[in-house]
């Protein structure tokens, strides 16, 4: 045999026979057999092209299958109020889309791990049928018990079987430059579904009763996942699949100080970000907004508005850095909370909704940016993402029922208002914080 063929050789192959040696070897030089999908060995992102991009629609609409079915919640909120749940209490209302908001965030921690480990499909196919599944349930559901199970338990369990896939699939496919902008562009399906969502329920829900109106929603949900199950192709790690969950959690360095800063920064976020969204109609409607048709689309409004948000920190990290971008859109997203408590009349919600909607946005979509930027190996992203989620559901889970509790024990909306917008500036706070640490851990390394 030839040295030259010799090199040709995989260094760590088995050993083979001497028959079929000869006819092997003669093969190696012009078959180049690609490895398999869940063990690409990283030679960079492609920064582009049909399959990376095909990434991005996924997560566009898993999005807004999972965020964006979230922060509907506030029209389900309005009906449950006055019609089908009319004897219970907004607080406990609340509690149905809170559970939703938990189950989405809470349970990564179990999600990110198998992501991590090579079962993004399964864990889409999973997601996709039980969204549907909670979505039909509901439709036939008529006590308290049963609409919390089917809307908040059923669903919200759905949803986060989506939601670590949802943003970790596209960062490996771009660079980090590029990810500020791809990674906005795949949250405006949230804003999109938020905005349009709403406008479905409430104009069939009268059209053809609430049953159907849900169903509905439950089968555009369930085509839309069916299509990110068919096009998710996610840049696993090498050997992906042999990893245990003790070294997954291991790599993903969660001990890190500025890990620990972030999480700490987001769940404030959460425990005031529900707050707008689920008691904006009913604070409208005793501020200006009563026997108005604008009044119940102020949701949509809100989340429309949040469309054009998400861009806006990607454009503004170009010339103060990622986190200082993150920064100033959360102290906006709590200004606009603090300009709500003014809002007397249906002019001045309108002005609420498209403000907050805007900015707090931009909280949603740039927030898993400043993660990946803190995550030197993004094949332990997942796991990141779902020990962040836990934090992030204890906050969404218990955010808007205080809320819904001040409003009941105070008569009023200002106390809920103001709990609201210092959590979500407790999050400027900590990010403050965060980017000193990086700025003085940049320091130390250039020294």
């Amino acid at each position: 045999m030839s040295e030259s063929k010799d090199v040709d050789v995989a260094i760590n192959e088995e050993p083979r026979s001497a028959a079929t040696s000869e006819s092997e070897d003669s093969t190696t030089e012009s078959v180049n057999v690609p490895p398999p999908l869940t063990e690409v060995r990283d030679t960079g992102p492609p920064n582009g092209g049909l399959v990376a991009w095909l990434q991005v629609a996924a997560s566009f609409v898993l999005y807004g299958n999972t965020l964006g079915l979230i922060n509907t919640f506030g029209a389900y909120q309005r009906y449950y109020e006055t019609d089908l749940l009319k004897e219970y209490s907004a607080s406990d209302i609340s509690w149905i889309g809170s559970i939703q908001s938990w189950f989405l965030m809470a349970i990564g921690v179990f999600i990110g791990p198998l992501y991590d480990a090579g079962h993004c499909r399964a864990l889409l196919l999973t997601g996709t049928i039980f969204v549907a599944l909670g979505f039909m349930l509901t439709s036939i559901s008529t006590a308290y018990w049963s609409v919390f199970l089917a809307n908040g338990v059923i669903v919200g369990l759905g949803t986060s079987f989506l939601a670590i896939p949802s943003v970790a699939i596209v960062p490996p496919y771009f660079k980090p430059s590029r990810r500020p902008f791809v990674m906005g562009t795949a949250t405006l399906g949230s804003g999109l579904a938020a905005t349009i969502y709403p406008i479905i329920f409430q104009s069939l829900q009268p059209a053809i009763g609430f049953p159907w109106a849900v169903r509905v929603q439950g089968f555009i949900s369930f085509a839309l996942c069916l299509f990110a199950v068919i096009v998710a192709r996610p840049r696993y790690a090498q050997n992906a699949k042999k990893r245990t969950f003790r070294n997954l959690f291991k790599g993903a360095g969660l001990k890190d100080t500025k890990y620990i800063v972030y999480v700490t920064s987001i769940f404030f976020n959460n425990l005031g970000f529900f707050e707008p969204l689920f008691y904006l109609e009913g604070y409208a409607e005793v501020h200006g907004g009563a026997g108005l048709p604008v009044t119940k689309y102020l949701l949509s409004i809100l989340n429309g508005s949040s469309i054009f948000g998400r861009l806006m920190p990607s454009a503004l990290s170009r010339r103060i850095g990622v986190i200082n971008a993150f920064i100033v859109t959360v102290f906006l997203s709590a200004a606009s909370i603090f300009y709500w408590t003014s809002a007397f009349n249906i002019a001045g919600n309108i002005a609420f909704a498209v403000l907050y909607g805007f900015f707090s946005g931009g909280v949603v979509a740039f927030g898993p940016v400043v993660l990946t930027l803190l995550t030197d190996d993004l094949s332990y992203l997942g796991t990141r993402l779902g020990v962040l989620n836990i934090f992030k559901g204890v906050g969404s889970v218990v955010g808007a029922p205080i809320g819904g509790a001040i409003i009941s024990t105070s008569g009023g909306y200002l106390g809920m208002q103001l709990f609201s917008a210092f959590s979500v500036l407790l999050t400027a706070v900590f990010s403050g914080v965060l980017q000193l640490i990086v700025v003085k851990d940049t320091k130390r390394t250039i020294e």
